[in-house]
């Protein structure tokens, strides 16, 4: 297999170095193409006729994706993985070492292993293509680049700089590159060679070296020690509060670079490899390397079994301008699309005009947008009180109240305003979508579409397939939610869905410890400490303690009895303590501080003390859904195991460094899992009976 191949140098001595791996729709760097580098490096590439190289990628929209992660999840001992990043290191130091310049351009993605091997060039030309992307994404794996990027990114960037994108794992575009000096020039994408040549060109002599290198910002303040303390203690608050200390690498990283600083870069680099074989070969790193894989699967998943063409969605228009009715129509504008926002009053499209603005808001304080653009978007957003311009939308997405009826009966009159090929979705939270499909002329065409809160920040999207809803339909929709940089997973028609199913019986847990007095601060804590975003009672305050107990009852009415709806959920009702909605629920919510509500305590202090252990409670926590998601495999609710794990990531934040609810059970043993559910069973009640899939003993990953 051949990744690379070289061009001899023209006239002026300009060689090229290609990268195209011919077996792949991306270059990566595999084994196999670190060892033909580094054979080019000892042959062709130290000819006497050279005087510049330029390597450069065949593939569009690729540099480089990065090192294989299938190489790196083979990894079985420490000394593996320290000789594995020694050889690396090794390589990319002849390519730093040419006696002549070396230019990286890059024209589209370059992370990881890619960016290391820019980073031994002698020079970076980026184009401002939107695929231009530049990243050390390493730590989202729970690894550290070993193959120089930590000691040569701070040398170049500078240590803020440098912290920031290994810290975070995030890549920079091409404007940002050269903005932070990671870059020497910025090209436009449609002339990226003939611009890259010229740059080349003047490396060929001293001057025009020294004129690039003079560009080059020098970073004082990492080597000045008063403020490398203040860097690093700004940069590892903020990291590990991120992280909450659950990923070593963080802390990996920063003592590391803190360590190393500028240094001997030779030393520098042992170092390196030794902090990243200690991490390659955790269990953390193996449970985040398999939801790369699942997110790399997700990607070429269209949702059906059969082959179909995805209808293209250009213009969409959403009925109801709520919530999330505003945050669906900031989501299609944001992404160039126009959208048509249809309510029963000028007031209430307001509120959705409102809440997309508030979006674009924090955007532009982020810098993730300029003013102009935002502009350019909020213009592609109407708004009406009747279907007129419904006839051109592609797709509608209804996404008014939660009641069976009013839904019927919207989209009964939404189907006369629109054009047959339009797909019509609903963006309900469990309600059968099967039933609700019943109230058009042509089902096939409808699907349901469940955005979660909020829609700015909640990455899933559940597709939901109803009895008579078309491949064409499902694809097309699953396409488009790719499109929006969502996350789609296709689910059964079933109460609640998937993850609703799932986080119903977690949530009303919470409460039933309340009422074996078990104080709700005491099970945010510990869930919190497990891992999750935010425990359940916060949780609860977020989305709406009414909305939370009101899906209960409706899957209560399917369920019982083995879910039932805690009585002390019903009482912080009757208290009008609805949560972040009303001012006030379990805690007290004024701008960005939360207190513990002193009604609530009231409320649920009143049920006494408690002896339930502090294992006990994440046990029942977290089994009561590991049960519940083994009983929406055996119903077929979703495709694969990994899927399920994914959808509960994306979709309520279970902690990625445990590779998802199954994944955790797994590594507990499901024999294990099910005498504890059994004991449960019998302190608790028929809720915790084990789910017949549980009972044969294997895990659930031996399932896919």
């Amino acid at each position: 297999m051949k990744a690379m191949y070289t061009m001899p140098p023209d006239e002026s001595g300009v060689a090229h170095l290609v990268l195209d791996q011919s077996d792949a729709k991306i270059n990566k760097l595999s084994g196999a193409a670190m060892a033909e580098l580094d054979a080019l490096l000892g042959s062709e590439l130290v000819s006497p006729n050279i005087k510049a190289l330029v390597v450069s990628s065949r593939k569009p929209g690729v540099f480089i994706a990065g090192a294989d992660i299938t190489e790196i999840e083979c990894i079985e001992t420490e000394a593996d993985a320290f000789e594995k990043s020694r050889q690396g290191q090794a390589i990319f130091t002849k390519l730093a070492a040419l006696r002549y310049p070396t230019i990286a351009v890059i024209d589209g993605a370059c992370l990881g292993g890619g960016l290391e091997l820019a980073l031994a060039c002698s020079f970076r030309v980026v184009t401002d293509s939107d695929k231009t992307k530049l990243g050390l994404p390493e730590v989202s794996l729970g690894i550290l680049p070993g193959w120089g990027g930590t000691q040569r990114l701070p040398r170049l960037i500078g240590l803020v700089q440098a912290l920031t994108m290994i810290l975070s794992g995030k890549p920079v575009s091409g404007s940002k590159a050269e903005r932070i000096g990671l870059a020497d020039a910025l090209v436009a994408h449609e002339f990226g060679a003939e611009k890259a040549y010229e740059f080349a060109e003047c490396c060929l002599t001293g001057k025009g070296r020294r004129a690039i290198l003079k560009k080059r910002q020098w970073h004082w303040a990492g080597y000045l020690w008063p403020m490398r303390g203040i860097i690093f203690w700004k940069a590892g608050a903020n990291a590990l509060r991120k992280s909450k200390g659950h990923y070593p690498a963080v802390p990996a990283i920063l003592s590391l670079m803190k360590e190393t600083g500028f240094g001997k870069i030779d030393r520098g680099m042992e170092k390196e490899s030794r902090a990243f074989s200690q991490l390659a070969t955790t269990l953390i790193c193996r449970n985040l390397i398999g939801l790369f894989h699942t997110d790399q699967l997700l990607r070429k998943e269209t949702g059906v079994a059969s082959e179909v063409d995805p209808q293209p969605i250009h213009s969409v228009a959403v009925l109801g301008a709520g919530v999330m009715g505003g945050g669906i129509a900031w989501l299609f504008s944001y992404h160039n699309r126009s959208v048509r926002v249809k309510d029963v009053s000028w007031d209430a499209v307001g509120k959705a005009f409102a809440e997309a603005a508030g979006y674009y808001k924090q955007l532009i304080k982020l810098r993730k947008v300029k003013p102009h653009e935002v502009a350019l978007n909020m213009h592609r957003m109407t708004g009406t009180l009747d279907y007129s311009g419904f006839d051109d939308a592609d797709m509608v997405i209804e996404a008014i109240v939660e009641k069976m009826a009013a839904k019927k009966a919207v989209l009964a009159e939404v189907e006369e305003a629109v054009s047959v090929d339009a797909v019509i979705c609903s963006n309900t939270s469990a309600l059968s979508i099967s039933e609700m499909g019943t109230a058009l002329k042509n089902p096939s065409r409808f699907v349901g579409m469940h955005f979660f809160n909020p829609v700015n920040r909640m990455p899933l999207v559940e597709v939901i397939a109803g009895e008579a809803s078309s491949d064409q339909a499902v694809a097309s929709v699953v396409a488009l939610v790719r499109a929006l940089g969502k996350t789609p997973i296709v689910v059964k028609d079933s109460p609640g869905f998937l993850v609703n199913r799932i986080l119903i019986p977690y949530l009303n847990e919470a409460g039933l410890l309340m009422q074996e007095g078990v104080s709700f601060e005491r099970i945010d804590r510990l869930a919190e400490a497990f891992g999750m975003p935010m425990g359940p009672c916060l949780l609860a305050d977020e989305t709406g303690v009414d909305v939370g107990f009101k899906v209960i009852q409706e899957l209560t009415a399917v369920f019982a009895p083995r879910l039932q709806a805690a009585p002390i959920l019903q009482k912080m009702i009757e208290a009008g303590l609805l949560g972040k909605k009303s001012g006030g629920g379990f805690y007290l919510h004024e701008g960005k501080v939360r207190t513990v509500n002193p009604q609530a305590l009231e409320v649920v202090g009143a049920v006494g003390a408690s002896a339930v252990s502090d294992a006990e409670i994440i046990d029942r926590l977290m089994l009561i859904m590991v049960n519940e998601a083994a009983m929406c495999l055996q119903e077929g609710i979703v495709k694969r195991v990994d899927y399920l794990d994914m959808a509960l990531i994306a979709g309520i934040g279970f902690p990625p460094f445990r590779g998802g609810l199954l994944r955790y059970a797994d590594e507990r043993g499901i024999p294990e899992i099910v005498r504890r559910l059994n004991e449960l069973k019998t302190t608790c009640g028929v809720r915790f009976q084990p789910a017949e899939l549980l009972m044969d003993g294997r895990s659930f990953y031996e399932r896919i």
